[in-house]
């Protein structure tokens, strides 16, 4: 599993690459390069939905809009669960 650090200092190293090829005035060579970071791009989002979210990455769907909120039971559950898994404030 890769952790949270890793996947973080990737996005920092695609950031400062596309920063050096936003300074490249041939345009093969600048979209080669873009294209070899949309890819690492492409494999760092996967990696953080299914190595570092994990079964988490639910929460971040958004809820429709007819749907009943969480019941208090199963918030409770919810936050205890977190809380065991060091998040400390909701």
């Amino acid at each position: 599993q890769a952790p949270l650090s890793q996947v973080l200092r990737e996005f920092e190293l695609i950031q400062r690459e596309q920063r050096e090829a936003n300074g490249c005035t041939e345009r093969r060579e600048w979209w080669e390069r873009r294209s070899r970071l949309d890819l690492r791009m492409k494999s760092l989002i996967q990696s953080l939905d299914s190595e570092v979210l994990g079964c988490w990455r639910g929460l971040l769907l958004p809820r429709d809009p007819g749907m009943a909120p969480l019941e208090e039971q199963e918030l409770s559950r919810l936050l205890r669960e977190l809380r065991e898994c060091g998040w400390d404030s909701p």
